[in-house]
Formats: C-alpha cells, structure tokens, sequence
C-alpha cells in the first residue's frame, strides 16, 4: 500500500495524544505520540511506538524508565511543542511546568502512568518499547484528540 495512502486511512481513527518523557544523564527527554496503548491489566504494561531515527530513543534504551503524559482539551500548544522536530528537548520543556517525580511529569496532565521499559524492538520504521507501569494519576477533564490530521474536542 501507498505511504499517504496508508497514512491517510490511519488518520480516520481518533486517538488521545501524549507527551512520553523520560531522564538520561539528568536531563529530560520527551516526544509526542498517539501512538500509546495499555496491553496488559495484570500486571499492568503499555506500549508505545518512536521513529527510529530519533535521536530520543538512545534516552529510552539507556534510561529504562518513562511516563505517560495524557494530555486534556487545553494542552495543544504541548503537544505541538513537543512534536516539532526543529525543537531541542530544552526547548519542549519550556513549554511545562514539571511534577516532582523520578521521570518527568507534566502537570495539569490529564492523568500519567510511569514505569520501567521491559522490552523494545525495532519494527519497520519505528521501535517499539513495552513498558511495566508502576505508578498512575487520573484527573478530571476531556482528552485532547487527533484525527484526520488534526486537533478535535469531545462534545
């Protein structure tokens, strides 16, 4: 199948998005991505997907370690911070205010799961990583969502 074709139907399915994070040499790292799943309840692990190329996944290979930040409604600019590939991490983390944890926590998320990478394999253009969730936080409020490439609101 075509790239943009495939793109393009993919693009039909609604997701929520999130700011995966993590701590490499005392610094913080972090990317935006719907591409995040809960695979297991017991015991609790998730999966979430970066490009290859990246140059954040040598902060997930070495660190071992993440947090899921689910975003709410008014956390757009977040996400576009932190999905801008012309932006350094320091850049991303201006945009946020940061939690007292072991990884960074963006506050005001709509909710966080952090925990210990388990797993991780390289798959067409991507790795995959799989995660053991060890902490989470739900808060009140609606999702930011993406589809057919763009930001929708519920209601």
């Amino acid at each position: 199948m075509d790239k943009q074709d495939f793109r393009a139907v993919c693009g039909q399915f609604a997701t929520g998005v999130t700011v995966i994070t993590t701590t490499y040499n005392n610094s913080p790292f972090g990317f935006t991505a719907n591409s995040f799943t809960s695979v297991s309840l017991d015991p609790p692990i998730v999966l979430f997907c970066l490009k290859t190329a990246s140059e954040t996944n040598k902060a997930f290979l070495e660190s071992k370690t993440f947090a899921i930040n689910i975003l709410s409604e008014n956390q757009e600019t977040i996400s576009n911070a932190f999905a801008n590939p012309n932006n350094n991490q320091e850049t991303r983390f201006k945009e946020v205010t940061l939690t007292q944890n072991t990884v960074p926590v963006i506050e005001d998320s709509l909710g966080y799961l952090t925990g210990t990478i388990i797993k991780s394999h390289e798959i067409g253009d991507h790795i995959v990583y799989y995660g053991e969730v060890s902490e989470g936080i739900k808060r009140e409020g609606n999702p930011l969502i993406y589809v057919k490439g763009g930001y929708q609101r519920l209601g």
